[in-house]
């Protein structure tokens, strides 16, 4: 399960002057990951397979406009 990454959840955080493209940095995937058995003629893409849970959230300052308590 190569390209398997589980929940990653956050509670009580604290974002202060948040702009709206600058959540989180995301790579790309290293091509020479490619292997044949586990993910064919193309490479891994497991840097891209997120999925994160934000709950009690506070904004200060500037936030952007999906700036919720929870997300």
């Amino acid at each position: 399960m190569s390209d398997y990454l589980p929940l990653t959840e956050f509670y009580d955080s604290e974002f202060t002057n948040v702009e709206a493209n600058a959540f989180a940095y995301l790579r790309e995937p290293n091509p020479e990951w490619t292997e044949f058995p586990l993910c064919g003629d193309f490479p891994c893409t497991a840097p891209l397979n997120t999925l994160f849970n934000f709950e009690n959230s506070k904004f200060f300052g500037s936030k952007p406009r999906w700036a919720y308590r929870d997300f």
